[in-house]
Order: C-alpha cells, then structure tokens, then sequence
C-alpha cells in the first residue's frame, strides 16, 4: 500500500484564484470607489494565464455565477430564483441589479464570460464555483435552501460552457459544513479549507488579527500549512485547504519582498520534499496595480516550482485534480 502511495502522491503546488469582479465588493466599498481594481483584471487575468500556459501550471479559477450572464435581464432571472433575505440586506446581490449595466460590454464590473472564455481556452484550468451570487453562508438570515437554489443556479447556468463544477470556493471563506451535503449533490467534491491555525478562523476578526496575517505572509509565524491526502479526506468534501495568500506587490513595502519570496519557496521546498501539497491563492485583482511588479513575483514562484518539479518530482495541480487523486488512493487502499 505504501507503494501505491508514493506512486499517486509526489506532492505539488495547487493554485486557485477567486474571480468575482465587483459581486465580491459591493457591500464593502461606495460603488465604483474599487472599479479602477475590477477593470485591471482584463489586463491582468490574459497575462496570469500566459504564464501559466508557459510553466505548465495547473490552476482552479473559483468563479462568481453571475459572471456568466450575457445580460442583466438573464441575472435577474436566475436571481428571482434565489429568495435568500439577510438580515443585512446589503450583503444581498439583487440589491445591486439597479447599478449594473445591460452586458458586458456596458459593464465590466459585473459581467465576465469572454474572461471565462479565456480561462477555458487556456490549458490545464479548472473553472469552479465561488457560488453563484457570492453567498455568504455564515451570516444571519440566510438558509440552506437559499443556498441550495443558489448552487443549482450557478449549474444550470454554467452547464453548456463548461459542464459541472468540482471545486467550489466558499465566498469570505465563510465555510458552513451543514451544507457540504448541498455540494455534493450538484457534484462538488471538493472545497479550499482555512489554513489551519486560530489566525485563520472566520470567527477571529479585528485589527490585531489582520496585522498578524500580514506578518504571517513575511514570516513564518504560523506555520507552512501543508496538507497531506490522509487529512485532505477528513471531510466529506475534500478540504484542498490554503497554505498561503499571495499578497500583492506594495510600493512602500518592497524592501520586505525579499522575505514574502523567501517564506514562499521555503514552504514549497517542503512540500516537495516530503510530498505534500502547498495551495497559494490571490484575487486577479490583486494584480491590478503594479502589474508588472506582480507577475515578475508570479514568474518567480513558478521558476521555482520548475526547479522543484525536475528535482522532485513536484507537480502541478488544480484543485479538482487533488481531490481526484485522493479518490484514487481511497480506492487502491479498499
């Protein structure tokens, strides 16, 4: 059994990014205060996907449903459809309907298929969910029927382009395991877990926890959160779960880069020798401003990881892929 393992498992870098344009910020920022961000990612997104295409880098795109509309009339069918009523009701998605434009090409901000064209054309990409109307599973109000109607929105409306999902991102990381019977009833096999460490808990807020997060992202202060294929199967979806946030290039932060590359490569060398998985996800938008600086720093992640594979054997993964395999290992060993 030991051999079958080795043989399934070399470990490997897994890469998801969340694209959500401007459902994602809605209830946070004064409309059109964070637009210059969400219009970047038409230059970033083609860029990011050339560099994968070059280093052969497998990656889930977690994507909002909505962005598959080709009208405003199409979102606010499926939207009807969806009677969640937070007891914030700001957090809702059909309380923007009256901001946004007719398509795509009036709106950038809200409507993406030619971006998930894109993606799709693109090599070894997975498109998943980030559900359909960026749900909020923990917050107040809100139901596991609503979520339910969500999930089956996002699969009726994804279904000619890209057929069922397999991976799904849960929005805020606001992960509720009450619902994962939810997500495998649509298909879903898999979902992207919290590092596992109090810092990274949804229930721990405020300002001296996000100052330790963005520590954490140039020291080693928690750990590398690494995931193995046996810790991955103690859910019933399987928990692909973050190692690492990509933070993006800071101007007056760049004396500090050196360190955020150095935590990145120490935590992938490790994974690679001890054949573990390593998850590093960012935003498209995160790119956005100084886009060259960030895809100089992408660029150098996946130089490294080239390094890594020729010598280990470390592969690329996206998301559905690792989950795949731990089935297949769960199989081999009955």
């Amino acid at each position: 059994m030991e051999e079958v393992a080795n043989e399934l498992n070399h470990g490997g870098l897994v890469i998801s990014l969340d694209l959500k344009l401007n459902w994602s910020v809605h209830d946070t920022f004064r409309y059109g205060r964070y637009s210059k961000n969400m219009n970047g990612v038409r230059q970033a997104l083609p860029k990011i996907l050339a560099l994968f295409e070059q280093y052969g880098i497998h990656a889930t795109w977690a994507t909002v449903g909505l962005l598959f509309a080709e009208s405003k009339a199409e979102m606010a069918h499926y939207l009807r459809g969806i009677p969640v009523k937070y007891d914030n009701m700001r957090y809702a998605a059909h309380m923007q309907l009256a901001k946004v434009g007719e398509n795509e090409e009036q709106d950038f901000l809200h409507f993406g298929k030619s971006l998930i064209e894109r993606i799709k054309s693109t090599p070894h990409q997975e498109i998943g969910s980030h559900t359909f109307s960026h749900f909020y599973c923990l917050e107040k109000g809100q139901t596991e029927a609503d979520f339910r109607s969500d999930l089956h929105a996002t699969a009726m409306i994804c279904e000619e382009l890209t057929g069922p999902m397999k991976s799904i991102v849960f929005p805020r990381n606001q992960i509720n395991k009450a619902y994962f019977g939810a997500c495998r009833e649509v298909g879903l096999i898999c979902y992207r877990g919290n590092e596992n460490h109090p810092v990274y808990s949804t229930q721990n807020t405020g300002h001296t926890i996000r100052v330790k997060k963005w520590l954490d992202s140039y020291m080693n202060i928690t750990g590398n959160h690494l995931v193995t294929m046996e810790e991955m199967q103690k859910d019933t979806l399987i928990n692909v779960h973050s190692s690492a946030f990509l933070r993006p290039y800071c101007g007056p932060l760049r004396f500090l880069e050196g360190l955020k590359m150095k935590r990145i490569k120490e935590a992938m060398h490790e994974a690679a020798t001890t054949k573990t998985f390593y998850h590093l996800w960012w935003h498209p938008h995160n790119f956005s401003k100084k886009l060259g600086k960030n895809l100089a720093i992408l660029e150098e992640i996946l130089q490294y990881y080239q390094e890594l594979s020729q010598k280990y054997n470390f592969q690329s993964y996206a998301m559905y892929e690792v989950a795949e395999l731990c089935h297949q290992l769960s199989k081999q060993k009955k």
